[in-house]
């Protein structure tokens, strides 16, 4: 017995498109690493950092949702999901490593 909703490669393709696109609605709201580690210790940066993160999430976790409504498969919105903490781990830790920013050892070492 078939399943109702076989994966198909358009619908993988779909996703990994997704997976795109959040990727790129970060970079489209956030500066690049190297500018965050080394101009990122003005008063401000994290908030504005964090704000960037969260329009990204948003962006990614909505477009998630509508393709994987209208294909009725969970796998674009699991995409967003993995494509989001990927960026924010990203991110997260450029703001950890900023050039004249001591970061203690264990969070040095978590990463």
């Amino acid at each position: 017995m078939r399943h109702p909703n076989p994966r198909t490669v358009e619908h993988v393709m779909m996703s990994a498109f997704v997976a795109l696109e959040a990727a790129h609605a970060y970079s489209a709201v956030l500066p690049s690493i190297f500018t965050i580690r080394t101009f990122g210790h003005n008063p401000g940066t994290e908030q504005a950092i964090r704000d960037g993160e969260a329009f990204g999430t948003l962006f990614a976790l909505g477009i998630g949702s509508v393709v994987s409504v209208l294909i009725r498969d969970p796998l674009p919105v699991v995409f967003s999901v993995a494509t989001s903490a990927i960026m924010i781990s990203v991110y997260e830790q450029a703001l950890h490593s900023r050039l004249g920013i001591e970061v203690p050892q264990e969070v040095a070492y978590a990463a």
